[in-house]
This record gives C-alpha cells, sequence and structure tokens, in this order.
C-alpha cells in the first residue's frame, strides 16, 4: 500500500465506482454527444423545412442538455475522479502520469464545450430566418467538442485493457493509440447516438401529443438509428477482434450469467433494438408506448453490461501486463515474494510477521490486496469472504491462496513470503466468525 486506504464495507470500492460510472456514461455519451446530436439535427430539419414545432422540439431539448451535463454530468465526473482517487491510487497515479497532458487537453475541451452550450441555449431568438442556420452551426460546433471529450477520455480507457508497446516504450503516443482505440472510439460514438434514441423515445411518446409532430422526431431518431444500430454491431465485432484472447474468453463471466442467458438476454436485447427501428422508420405515429418503454429499459441494461465487461475483463490486471487490480506492479512480484509485501508498502501498520500480530497483518495483507474487488461483509456474496469463506479453516485458505491465479485466472496472484500468506489466511478465517477480527482491531 503506497497510499492510504479507503473502504465501503457493504457496498464494496468496486460497485462505489461503478454506480457512478454508469450514471457518467449515461450522461456523457447518450445526453452530451447523442441527445445533442439529436437535437441539432432536428434544429437543422426545422430550418428546411421550416417547421417552428419540430424547432421548439430542439430548444426544449437543449435545456435538458444545459441542466443535466452542467449538474449530474459535472458531478459524476468528478465523482469518478474523487472515488478512482480514493480506492485505486496507484492506478490513477499511473494514468496521471502517462496521460497528464491529454487529460489537459480534455478540460480545456470540456470548458469549451459548456461555453459552447450555454451560447446554444442562450441564443435561440438571437437570428431569424435564414440567418438561423449560423445558431445550428453553434450547435454542430457544441456536438463535435463534445465528441472530441469522448475521443481523449476513450484514449485512455482504452490503454488500460490494451497499452500496446507502452509496456515496452513508455511512450505517451504508444499508450493513447493503442489496439483497441479506434474500435473503441467508433463503438462508443455509434453507442452513444443509440443510448440517445432509447432515452427521448418514451418521453417524446409520452409528452408530445400532436401525432404529426411526433413523427418528424421520430424520423430524425430513426435516420440516426438506421445508421448507428448497424454501426454498433460492425464496431463491436471489431472491438472483440482486438482485444486480448484471455479478456474475451471473460466476457461472459464478468456480466455473472450462464453462457445460455449471456446469449439469450443479449439476442432478444439486439432483437427489441432491430423491431423498435423498422418501427420506427416505417410506421413513426403507430410506434407503441410499451415499446419505447422496453427500449428505455434494454438500452440502460446494456449499458450496466457494457461497464462490467468493459471493467471485468482486464484482471486480473488494472492496467494490462502492468499493475495488478490491487495495484501491485507486475514487476514487483518476485521481490515481494523473496523480501515480503509489508515490508515496502508505505501505510502498514506492520513490517513484519510475528506470532502476536497475525491478525493485525492479516488485515494489513487484505487492504492492500483484497479489498479493491472483495468485502468482508455485503450484498454481494460471491465477493464477501465471511460468505464465501464460511467454514474454512486457515490451512485450506492458505492453500487456496498460493494457487488461486492458476484456479481462477481473472485472480492475481498473492505477492508476498510464507509468513504473510500464513497471516493473511489466518485473518481471513477469522472473519467468518460471529466477531470478525477486524472490528477488535479498529477499535484499538
Amino acid at each position: 500500500m503506497n497510499f492510504p486506504v479507503v473502504e465501503f464495507p457493504w457496498l464494496g470500492n468496486g460497485t462505489v465506482i461503478a454506480i457512478i460510472a454508469i450514471i457518467h456514461v449515461i450522461i456523457s455519451h447518450g445526453v452530451a454527444i447523442g441527445i445533442t446530436t439529436l437535437m441539432v439535427t432536428a434544429e437543422y430539419r426545422a430550418i428546411q423545412t421550416n417547421n417552428e414545432q419540430l424547432r421548439n422540439v430542439a430548444r426544449k431539448l437543449s435545456k435538458w442538455v444545459l441542466i443535466l451535463t452542467t449538474t449530474i454530468g459535472a458531478i459524476t465526473g468528478v465523482g469518478i475522479w474523487f472515488s478512482t482517487t480514493v480506492i485505486q491510487p496507484d492506478s490513477i497515479g499511473s494514468l496521471l502520469r502517462i496521460f497528464f497532458w491529454a487529460w489537459f487537453v480534455e478540460w480545456v475541451v470540456f470548458v469549451t464545450e459548456v461555453v459552447l452550450l450555454i451560447i446554444y441555449y442562450y441564443t435561440w431568438d438571437k437570428w431569424e430566418g435564414a440567418k438561423r442556420i449560423i445558431h445550428n452551426r453553434i450547435g454542430v460546433a457544441l456536438a463535435i467538442f463534445s465528441w472530441i471529450t469522448a475521443a481523449i477520455i476513450t484514449g485512455i480507457l482504452s490503454a488500460k485493457l490494451t497499452p500496446g508497446r507502452w509496456t515496452e516504450t513508455f511512450s505517451f503516443w504508444n499508450a493513447f493509440f493503442n489496439p483497441t482505440y479506434l474500435p473503441s472510439l467508433a463503438f462508443r460514438t455509434f453507442l452513444a447516438v443509440m443510448l440517445a434514441v432509447a432515452l427521448l423515445s418514451f418521453p417524446i411518446k409520452i409528452f408530445v401529443k400532436n401525432k404529426s409532430l411526433q413523427e418528424d422526431v421520430f424520423k430524425v431518431l430513426g435516420f440516426w438509428t438506421a445508421i448507428c444500430l448497424p454501426g454498433i454491431l460492425i464496431s463491436g465485432l471489431w472491438y472483440l477482434q482486438s482485444i486480448p484472447p484471455e479478456a474475451y474468453d471473460m466476457i461472459v463471466w464478468s456480466t455473472g450469467m450462464t453462457d445460455q442467458v449471456f446469449k439469450v438476454l443479449n439476442l432478444l436485447g439486439l432483437f427489441a433494438f432491430v423491431i423498435f427501428a423498422f418501427w420506427m422508420v416505417m410506421k413513426p405515429k403507430k410506434l407503441p408506448l410499451i415499446l419505447s418503454i422496453a427500449i428505455f429499459g434494454t438500452s440502460m441494461a446494456f449499458i450496466a453490461e457494457f461497464e462490467a465487461v468493459r471493467e471485468s475483463v482486464r484482471k486480473p490486471f488494472i492496467i494490462y501486463d502492468y499493475m495488478y487490480a490491487n495495484g501491485v506492479l507486475a514487476k514487483n512480484e518476485e521481490l515481494y515474494k523473496k523480501e515480503g509485501y509489508l515490508k515496502h508498502s508505505t501505510f502498514s501498520k506492520v513490517k513484519e510477521v510475528t506470532e502476536d500480530n497475525r491478525a493485525e497483518a492479516g488485515m494489513e495483507l487484505y487492504r492492500g490486496q483484497c479489498m479493491s474487488c472483495h468485502t468482508v461483509d455485503g450484498w454481494r456474496e460471491k465477493r464477501a469472504f465471511k460468505q464465501r469463506l464460511a467454514g474454512w479453516d486457515e490451512e485450506s485458505i492458505a492453500s487456496y491462496i498460493q494457487t488461486l491465479h492458476e484456479t481462477r485466472p481473472f485472480m492475481p496472484p498473492f505477492v508476498g513470503t510464507e509468513d504473510e500468506l500464513n497471516a493473511l489466511a489466518h485473518y481471513l478465517a477469522e472473519v467468518t466468525k460471529k466477531e470478525p477480527v477486524s472490528t477488535a482491531l479498529e477499535g484499538k
């Protein structure tokens, strides 16, 4: 542990990050990129057809884009920074050293995006007649800058799974333009617009009573659906072909489903989107409300699945082939096994295992090597030691820890001496009791 640790005992550290990330993706992709694109397209069509009602729909959308991106979007963006910094400081520290200037440029782009959004929202009445196209061009610039923000962040996120030659050269360019950058960016772009279509179809069906206006809006949605639905499929396959084979093999596992359930649910979701697309293009006036609701729910499920898969298939790494999910650098594995993990753990209260401090040393090892994914107790029984190890003795746990990375390839190997391994086994055996040892120790 090179940094102090923070634990969310019942939810789990990973769950906290996941909740914030999913909300942020919905806003940053579905609203900032997707709805902005649909909004600007609707305005353009309204100008071309002199359709004031359609223009008013675009105007109302701009209000919600402004509210959502500058409140929930901004808060969850900061929330991701805060949560990952305190939960995964080693990972964030490494990414900052690699991508400092990329993040700086992204911040400048984001500020420009917000400025453009404010100008766009407050200048709807500035130009009339043929000059309204000037306002639309501001919207186009807004959509482009929203996309550039995602393009920069995608380079950083995709490098965590496929750092490419960066592990050899430590070059920024090798890290940023990594093997999955382009397929990931294409997939996220198409996904953002399709998510926006799903987010908008339900409220349009509910709140827009004019059937003719509904048809005009759904024509815009249908146009982009015809482009983005095939785009998602093509870029998704491209992405799957670009990730490491070990990561590909973990996709189904990362969702927590069986292979059959995974295939059935995803095919049903895809089928629902295809039916929705055809219905919206062919008969937009008769699009069923229940289908709009189903597409909204399906899109939320797909986003949650996408985030779960993206984060999980990297395991046992958080930065592939460089840093394990618990923050241990892969290059230090043999050093820690020889000299001890605790000795090199800056914030550990225990530096060496003795007969008197086995429980406390075990807790420090749990915090440093297990806590990033596991909890003592919590809602996820598969990751809560109190449930998962109930009935196990120290010897069984110690034996399992030695080979866990072989029997469960998504687990980082234990790095430490034999005494440290036995101390961790002792602590984990104790947490299955009614009064976990951590409670007693934390009260000291």
